[in-house]
C-alpha cells in the first residue's frame, strides 16, 4: 500500500500561526526551524535553551531565550530539538513537570518516542516532523524556495487534531513544497536512521578502509589511493546522480570498463553474509531497544564515543588522510 504524501494544499498554516511555539534547543534543527516558522508568519515563538553559545545565537537572531522550564510552561506546541541522548534526562528534569495542558509535542527524530523513553501526559498530542537533512539545509532550501524531503507522523492524538497541527508545522518550515512530506512513523524513522548509522555506513567505511590497506600493501602511493577513492569527490558525484536518476542507472556515466567491473561483481555477490550481519544489527540491537537503553545513559554515551574517536585516530587511512591533506592544503592548520 503506497504511503501518504502531503503537499501544501493539504495543510492549514494558520493553525501554527495561532499557537505559542516553544523550541527546546536552538542548535542544528532548532535554529533553522525557528527561523523558517518566523518567516512563515509564526509570531509567538519562545526559545528555551541553557545559557550557552546557542542562546547567544538566538539573541543575535532576534529572539529572547528563556529557561527550558519556562519555555515548556508557555508552549502550546513544544518542538523538542535537542540531541537524542539528552532528551530523556531533560524531559524528566525540566520539561515533564512544566507542560501546558492539552499541548502538542513535536519531534524531529523518532528515537525517544519509538523506544518509549519519554513519559508523556495522556492529554498531549505527539507528532513527528523530521526533515531528512541537517538544519543548515532546511534553512537554505526554505530561503531559496527549494523542496526537501521530510517524514511526518501522528503518534498520539487525544485532541483529534494532531494531524492538522503536524501538517501546519511541516508547511511552515517548508517541508510540504514540491514532492511533499512523506507519511511515516517514529519507529520507521528511528529504525531506518539507526540502521544506516550502525550497519550501512560502517560497512561502507570499512570497505574503504580495507581497500586502502590492500592497495597500500601492493605498493601504491597513499596520495593516489586517497584521490582515487574519495578526495576527487567522485563518490559524492555518483551518489548525487543516483539520487537524481537512479541507483543503477547512474552507471551510464561510467566507462564501459567500469560498468562491466561493477555490474559483473555485484550481480554475483549473493550478499548472504551482509544480510545476516544487517539482520542481527537491526533486530537484536536496534528494534529490540538494546541500543536505546544504553545510549540513554548520557555519561556512558559520552565516554564510549570518546573511546571510539581515540581508536579510529590510529587507523592508517586516517593518518594518511591527515598527511595528504597537509600536502594539498599546506595552510589548512593556520
Amino acid at each position: 500500500m503506497p504511503v501518504k504524501i502531503y503537499h501544501d494544499e493539504d495543510t492549514d498554516i494558520t493553525i501554527v500561526q495561532s499557537k505559542v511555539v516553544s523550541f527546546i534547543g536552538y542548535g542544528n534543527q532548532g535554529r533553522a526551524q525557528a527561523l523558517n516558522l518566523r518567516d512563515s508568519g509564526v509570531n509567538n515563538i519562545v526559545i528555551g535553551n541553557i545559557d550557552d553559545d546557542y542562546a547567544k545565537q538566538a539573541r543575535e537572531d532576534g529572539f529572547s531565550p528563556v529557561s527550558i522550564e519556562e519555555a515548556a510552561r508557555q508552549g502550546d506546541i513544544l518542538m523538542l530539538l535537542i540531541p537524542d541522548e539528552d532528551q530523556q534526562t531533560v524531559w524528566n528534569e525540566k520539561i515533564r513537570g512544566n507542560i501546558k495542558p492539552n499541548s502538542t509535542l513535536v519531534v524531529a527524530s523518532g528515537y525517544n518516542v519509538a523506544f518509549n523513553l519519554l513519559t508523556i501526559p495522556d492529554d498531549m498530542d505527539v507528532v513527528m516532523v523530521a526533515p531528512r537533512m541537517i538544519g543548515a539545509g532546511v534553512r537554505d532550501r526554505y530561503v531559496q524556495h527549494i523542496p526537501y524531503p521530510c517524514f511526518v507522523s501522528v503518534e498520539k492524538d487525544p485532541s483529534g487534531t494532531a494531524l492538522a497541527t503536524c501538517l501546519s508545522i511541516a508547511s511552515a518550515i517548508g517541508a510540504t513544497r514540491g514532492n511533499g512530506a512523506v507519511g511515516s512513523s517514529c519507529r520507521e524513522e528511528a529504525g531506518i536512521d539507526l540502521f544506516a548509522e550502525q550497519a550501512l555506513w560502517p560497512e561502507i567505511m570499512a570497505i574503504f578502509r580495507e581497500g586502502f590497506n590492500v592497495l597500500r600493501e601492493a605498493g601504491f602511493s597513499e596520495e593516489a589511493i586517497l584521490f582515487d577513492m574519495y578526495l576527487s569527490k567522485e563518490p559524492a558525484e555518483i551518489f548525487e546522480r543516483a539520487a537524481d536518476e537512479g541507483f543503477v542507472k547512474q552507471l551510464k556515466y561510467h566507462s564501459r570498463t567500469s560498468q562491466y567491473g561493477q555490474l559483473s561483481t555485484m550481480n554475483r555477490h549473493d550478499g548472504k553474509d551482509i544480510r545476516e550481519k544487517f539482520h542481527h544489527i537491526l533486530h537484536d540491537n536496534i528494534l529490540s531497544g538494546k541500543f536505546a537503553e544504553k545510549w540513554s545513559n548520557t555519561k556512558w554515551a559520552a565516554e564510549e564515543l570518546a573511546k571510539e574517536w581515540k581508536e579510529v585516530e590510529n587507523a592508517p587511512i586516517v593518518q594518511a588522510d591527515e598527511r595528504v591533506r597537509d600536502v594539498i592544503k599546506p595552510d589548512r592548520k593556520k
